[in-house]
Protein backbone atom coordinates (compact mmCIF):
# COMPACT_ATOMS: atom_id res chain seq x y z
CA UNK A 1 0.00 0.00 0.00
CA UNK A 2 2.78 2.42 0.93
CA UNK A 3 4.69 1.64 -2.28
CA UNK A 4 1.68 2.47 -4.48
CA UNK A 5 1.20 5.85 -2.73
CA UNK A 6 4.84 6.75 -3.45
CA UNK A 7 4.45 5.76 -7.10
CA UNK A 8 1.24 7.81 -7.43
CA UNK A 9 2.93 10.79 -5.73
CA UNK A 10 5.94 10.58 -8.07
CA UNK A 11 3.67 10.30 -11.11
CA UNK A 12 1.72 13.38 -10.01
CA UNK A 13 4.94 15.30 -9.40
CA UNK A 14 6.30 14.32 -12.83
CA UNK A 15 3.01 15.32 -14.47
CA UNK A 16 2.99 18.69 -12.65
CA UNK A 17 6.58 19.52 -13.62
CA UNK A 18 5.89 18.63 -17.24
CA UNK A 19 2.82 20.87 -17.36
CA UNK A 20 4.65 23.79 -15.74
CA UNK A 21 7.20 23.97 -18.54
CA UNK A 22 4.47 23.89 -21.18
CA UNK A 23 2.53 26.76 -19.61
CA UNK A 24 5.38 29.20 -19.06
CA UNK A 25 3.95 32.70 -18.76
CA UNK A 26 5.85 35.37 -20.72
CA UNK A 27 4.61 38.63 -22.19
CA UNK A 28 4.87 39.26 -25.93
CA UNK A 29 7.39 42.14 -25.64
CA UNK A 30 9.86 40.00 -23.71
CA UNK A 31 9.36 37.19 -26.19
CA UNK A 32 10.17 39.48 -29.13
CA UNK A 33 13.43 40.57 -27.49
CA UNK A 34 14.52 37.01 -26.74
CA UNK A 35 14.00 35.55 -30.22
CA UNK A 36 17.25 34.57 -31.88
CA UNK A 37 17.19 34.83 -35.65
CA UNK A 38 18.97 31.99 -37.38
CA UNK A 39 21.08 33.31 -40.21
CA UNK A 40 23.36 31.62 -42.72
CA UNK A 41 27.06 31.24 -41.97
CA UNK A 42 29.45 33.30 -44.05
CA UNK A 43 33.15 33.15 -44.76
CA UNK A 44 33.98 36.65 -43.49
CA UNK A 45 30.76 37.95 -41.95
CA UNK A 46 30.48 36.71 -38.38
CA UNK A 47 27.45 38.76 -37.24
CA UNK A 48 24.80 40.59 -39.26
CA UNK A 49 22.18 42.06 -36.93
CA UNK A 50 19.20 44.24 -37.89
CA UNK A 51 16.35 45.87 -36.02
CA UNK A 52 13.34 47.80 -37.29
CA UNK A 53 10.29 49.16 -35.51
CA UNK A 54 7.88 52.10 -35.66
CA UNK A 55 6.82 53.98 -32.53
CA UNK A 56 3.24 55.06 -31.80
CA UNK A 57 4.24 58.58 -32.93
CA UNK A 58 5.32 57.31 -36.36
CA UNK A 59 9.08 57.36 -35.84
CA UNK A 60 10.72 54.51 -37.75
CA UNK A 61 13.86 53.29 -36.00
CA UNK A 62 16.35 51.33 -38.11
CA UNK A 63 19.66 49.79 -37.05
CA UNK A 64 22.06 47.47 -38.81
CA UNK A 65 25.43 46.18 -37.69
CA UNK A 66 28.03 43.87 -39.19
CA UNK A 67 31.04 42.24 -37.63
CA UNK A 68 33.46 40.56 -40.02
CA UNK A 69 36.95 39.13 -40.15
CA UNK A 70 39.76 39.45 -42.70
CA UNK A 71 38.48 42.80 -44.04
CA UNK A 72 39.73 46.38 -44.05
CA UNK A 73 36.37 48.15 -44.36
CA UNK A 74 32.66 47.42 -44.39
CA UNK A 75 29.84 49.32 -46.10
CA UNK A 76 26.19 49.09 -45.05
CA UNK A 77 23.49 50.44 -47.33
CA UNK A 78 20.17 50.77 -45.49
CA UNK A 79 16.76 51.58 -46.98
CA UNK A 80 13.41 52.52 -45.48
CA UNK A 81 10.75 51.38 -47.95
CA UNK A 82 6.99 51.98 -48.23
CA UNK A 83 4.58 49.61 -49.96
CA UNK A 84 2.46 51.61 -52.38
CA UNK A 85 0.77 50.84 -55.70
CA UNK A 86 1.76 47.18 -55.51
CA UNK A 87 5.50 47.67 -55.03
CA UNK A 88 8.14 48.70 -52.49
CA UNK A 89 9.33 52.29 -52.95
CA UNK A 90 12.37 53.71 -51.17
CA UNK A 91 11.46 56.55 -48.80
CA UNK A 92 14.96 57.13 -47.42
CA UNK A 93 18.41 55.66 -48.09
CA UNK A 94 21.50 55.82 -45.87
CA UNK A 95 25.03 54.53 -46.47
CA UNK A 96 27.94 54.24 -44.09
CA UNK A 97 31.45 52.92 -44.62
CA UNK A 98 33.66 52.20 -41.64
CA UNK A 99 37.27 51.02 -41.55
CA UNK A 100 37.99 47.90 -39.58
CA UNK A 101 35.93 44.82 -38.89
CA UNK A 102 32.84 46.43 -37.33
CA UNK A 103 30.26 48.67 -38.99
CA UNK A 104 27.12 50.07 -37.34
CA UNK A 105 24.40 52.38 -38.63
CA UNK A 106 21.34 53.64 -36.78
CA UNK A 107 18.80 56.10 -38.19
CA UNK A 108 15.29 57.39 -37.53
CA UNK A 109 12.70 58.80 -39.89
CA UNK A 110 9.06 59.81 -39.39
CA UNK A 111 6.61 57.92 -41.61
CA UNK A 112 3.11 58.66 -42.86
CA UNK A 113 0.20 56.76 -41.30
CA UNK A 114 -1.73 54.23 -43.39
CA UNK A 115 1.08 52.40 -45.18
CA UNK A 116 3.24 49.30 -44.80
CA UNK A 117 6.94 49.88 -44.23
CA UNK A 118 10.03 47.70 -44.18
CA UNK A 119 13.77 48.00 -43.76
CA UNK A 120 16.24 46.65 -46.28
CA UNK A 121 19.97 46.55 -45.57
CA UNK A 122 22.87 45.35 -47.71
CA UNK A 123 26.50 44.74 -46.78
CA UNK A 124 29.68 45.04 -48.86
CA UNK A 125 33.26 44.45 -47.74
CA UNK A 126 36.54 46.07 -48.71
CA UNK A 127 34.85 48.39 -51.24
CA UNK A 128 34.07 45.50 -53.52
CA UNK A 129 31.94 42.44 -53.49
CA UNK A 130 34.09 40.01 -51.48
CA UNK A 131 31.08 38.82 -49.57
CA UNK A 132 27.68 40.43 -49.34
CA UNK A 133 24.33 39.77 -47.83
CA UNK A 134 21.04 41.56 -47.48
CA UNK A 135 18.21 41.63 -44.99
CA UNK A 136 14.55 42.53 -45.49
CA UNK A 137 12.53 43.00 -42.31
CA UNK A 138 8.93 42.00 -41.83
CA UNK A 139 6.64 44.75 -43.01
CA UNK A 140 5.03 46.93 -40.38
CA UNK A 141 1.77 48.84 -40.78
CA UNK A 142 1.62 52.29 -39.24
Amino acid sequence: MKKSKVIILLACLLFTLTMMSVHANIDSETCKKEITIVQPKFTNITVFANDFYITDQGKAVLTSSVDARNVDEITISMYLQKYQDGRWNTVKHWVTTQRGTLCIIGKTWYVVRGYQYRMLSCVYQDGRLIESTSYASKSLIY
